[in-house]
């Protein structure tokens, strides 16, 4: 399940990502992302992962073929979560975008809100 959160303002995106993600969940987020890449240029990218049971491959692949054609269109990207592959994730993610990205755990979760607002000399 996929929910826009309440810190999303101007060019901050802020989602909650709970249980199974699918494809349907990113029909909704992308068509998000894209209006803010229009309107702003560039985007900052808060993703909470909380309980993620399952990340289809579909789905996978459709966030795949998002980032490849915006990867110049993320300022910062904090990924907040309890499964150590996140870590690994935000490290593999790192050559294909030049964005900031960094995973933080969830007892960090106010560390990683502060570090996503920040401005992007920090």
């Amino acid at each position: 399940m996929l929910q826009l959160l309440e810190e999303s303002k101007e060019d901050l995106v802020a989602l909650r990502l709970t249980g199974s993600i699918d494809k349907y969940d990113y029909q909704v987020m992308l068509p998000i992302l894209e209006e803010k890449i229009k309107q702003y240029g560039k985007v900052r990218v808060y993703a909470e992962l909380q309980e993620v049971e399952d990340l289809s491959l579909r789905a996978l692949w459709e966030d795949l073929k998002f980032d490849f054609r915006h990867a110049a269109d993320f300022n910062r990207v904090a990924i907040v979560g309890n499964r150590k592959w996140l870590d690994w994730l935000t490290v593999m993610a790192s050559p294909f975008t030049t964005a900031k990205v960094k995973y933080f755990e969830h007892i960090d979760r106010d560390k990683a809100l502060h570090w996503i607002k920040a401005d992007n000399e920090q």
